[in-house]
């Protein structure tokens, strides 16, 4: 099977998710850099730094747990898993592989959905930046859509692995 244009797709979503990170990373370090100016050598505190570096914590934290994922870089109990044969070991991937997905879809995707839309409908908006909180929460639908991705990818490689069309890396 030529898997060549889903590869290309792949490199593609690695990419922008990791340049999605990088930048909000250094948008964080130069709201705290700020911050840190304002209130040490301007003697005046950037009110809204707080509220911002605080959001974006929280956007670095989800993207940057997809991100990990799709690198398998994610914490993970080997220990045990090595002690299996290679076929059982693969198999207790793909149900890992599956029990994470449904953990995206659900509460990640369908309960970052359901919460978004109950902050939107009271209304809630942030406090120094005046902007809806419900887009400060965007970032578990978008970081569950971005796992759903990985693990479809893994689960597949799996099952190519299994069934001997596709030889293990």
């Amino acid at each position: 099977m030529d898997f060549s244009a889903l590869k290309i797709i792949a490199r593609w979503r690695d990419k922008t998710l990791g340049v999605f990170v990088m930048v909000i990373v250094s948008a964080m370090v130069l709201a705290v850099l700020w911050q840190v100016f304002t209130r040490l050598i301007l003697k005046n505190p950037a009110i809204w730094t707080e509220e911002t570096s605080t959001i974006l914590l929280m956007w670095t934290g989800i993207l940057g747990a997809s991100l990990a994922y799709g690198k398998k870089a994610h914490v993970s109990m080997e220990y045990f898993a090595q002690k299996l044969s290679f076929k059982k070991r693969k198999i207790l991937d793909m149900v890992v592989t599956f029990l994470v997905a449904a953990f995206a879809f659900y509460v990640m995707f369908v309960g970052g959905i359901r919460y978004i839309t109950i902050i939107f409908q009271t209304g809630q908006i942030s406090p120094t930046l005046g902007i809806k909180a419900g887009y400060f929460y965007l970032c578990l639908p978008i970081s569950a859509f971005f796992i759903l991705t990985y693990c479809i990818e893994f689960f597949v490689q799996d099952l190519l692995i299994l069934s001997g069309k596709r030889s293990a890396q």
